[in-house]
């Protein structure tokens, strides 16, 4: 359906999917819809998941066939091809609508009631999100405990002295246990 036809400079393809992909995705993957999670992150986990048929006829029917009760509600998938002619490209959009019947036909995402959770959820962690917040200890540092901090020495060896990027060098502070004379390494084995 997206390959261009000769006659038509733009293409529309519309894919009915069950709601019930978008509140998997969001409790099992962590990616709620576009809104919410970044549209490329989403867009990579939601494609592969919805062309494999046998998951989602899981998830819809269930595992012993149950079925599902929700018969009001469509993800509609639009994917638009079009051609703009000044900079000779193709784009390809893709965008998600709701579809309730209970509400006359279209709809935004948001208003889907099998939906609402997951957009509710993800404002209260939005609300919440400076995790540092509600401790019982403190990770903020005053401005004299700053400039206390920047004032302690670091303890590296080649500090103060210029480094030459053309040559490599390792320097080595020897500690009182380290054995470097010069003998022979291996006169303590009997050989």
């Amino acid at each position: 359906m997206l390959i261009r036809p000769a006659f038509c400079p733009s293409l529309t393809h519309i894919i009915a999917h069950p709601p019930i992909i978008l509140t998997h995705l969001a409790v099992a993957y962590f990616v709620p819809p576009p809104p919410v999670s970044p549209a490329r992150k989403f867009w990579t986990v939601f494609l592969p998941f919805s062309e494999r048929g046998y998951e989602t006829d899981q998830l819809i029917f269930g595992p012993r066939g149950e079925g599902s009760t929700n018969n009001v509600e469509i993800v509609v998938e639009i994917v638009t091809r079009s051609a703009d002619a000044s900079k000779r490209k193709r784009a390809i959009d893709r965008t998600l609508e709701g579809w309730c019947t209970s509400r006359g036909g279209s709809c935004d995402l948001r208003e889907l009631p099998s939906l609402k959770l997951i957009f509710e959820k993800k404002m209260v962690e939005e609300v919440a999100s400076d995790p540092t917040q509600n401790l019982s200890f403190n990770l903020n540092l005053t401005p004299s405990q700053q400039e206390s901090r920047a004032r302690v020495p670091l303890p590296y060896a080649h500090e103060g002295k210029p480094l030459d990027v053309s040559t490599s060098v390792i320097l080595y502070d020897p500690d009182s246990a380290d054995d470097l004379d010069d003998d022979d390494p291996d006169e303590d084995l009997d050989i």
